[in-house]
């Protein structure tokens, strides 16, 4: 398929997991994709990945959580592309931990990047998507919308990413740009194997991500919805929270 043939993609997260994922998946389907990670390595290694395939794409180094960068970075994409087709927000990172030893700084962290990242990237790139009549897709995950234990910073920045997108997709319905996301559950990425937990965890509690199907999911599966939602096919999927969680909560 080539679903995004001459159109401009922005991804975040694109050096590793879900993001990396997702800027194959589109780049192999046509678009350009505008490569944006805080980590520079890997960022140059997955553009120089997609290019040796005779895809196209361009890495864009940015730390979400430098906040006045965010816009020009963006702007400088849409510049460099000759505008936006579509964003798809991945970038995300977490932890676990007992309540009582969440620190301020952790906290701010993670709801920095996950969710005040996230809105800045749309913020930025809604006046191009606008021009377009484009499309975002989010990263939300099933922490939003179930208990997920010893993870509350994670869990409260996802659940604004839900909120986030379903306003996002009202506000701007009538200028023809949808905004979506996907719900993972766990998948195997670098930030799943950060996610360890505490000494002392009751693992009872943690049993309940166990998928159904006996194993965990892969990048590909996420990017394979996003690549969806983000595409004409979904043309009349506004609002949506698109779980992918092989079943976690079926």
């Amino acid at each position: 398929m080539k679903r995004f043939a001459d159109r401009n993609v922005l991804v975040t997260g694109a050096a590793s997991g879900i993001g990396a994922a997702t800027a194959v998946r589109l780049a192999a389907e046509g678009a350009t994709v505008a490569c944006v990670d805080v980590d520079t390595v890997g960022l140059t290694a997955m553009v120089a990945a997609i290019a040796a395939s005779g895809d196209r794409a361009a890495p864009y180094p940015l730390d979400l959580l430098d906040r006045d960068a965010v816009r020009p970075v963006v702007e400088t994409i849409a510049a460099d592309l000759g505008g936006l087709d579509a964003v798809c927000n991945v970038a995300g990172i977490g932890t676990w931990g007992f309540d009582a030893d969440v620190t301020l700084e952790q906290w701010d962290r993670i709801l920095g990047v996950n969710l005040i990242g996230t809105w800045l990237v749309c913020q930025a790139a809604l006046p191009f998507l606008v021009e377009s009549k484009g499309a975002i897709v989010n990263t939300a995950s099933t922490a939003a919308t179930d208990a997920t234990p010893y993870q509350a910073p994670y869990a409260a920045s996802k659940g604004g990413v839900v909120a986030l997108t379903r306003t996002l997709a009202v506000n701007h319905a009538a200028e023809r740009v949808r905004v979506n996301a996907v719900a993972p559950g766990p998948i195997d990425t670098p930030i799943v194997g950060s996610f360890l937990p505490p000494d002392g965890a009751d693992m009872d509690l943690i049993t309940h991500t166990i998928l159904p199907f006996g194993e965990i999911g892969r990048p590909e599966e996420v990017a394979a919805a996003i690549a969806f939602l983000a595409s004409d096919d979904a043309s009349h999927v506004n609002g949506h929270v698109l779980k992918v969680d092989g079943g976690k909560r079926a």
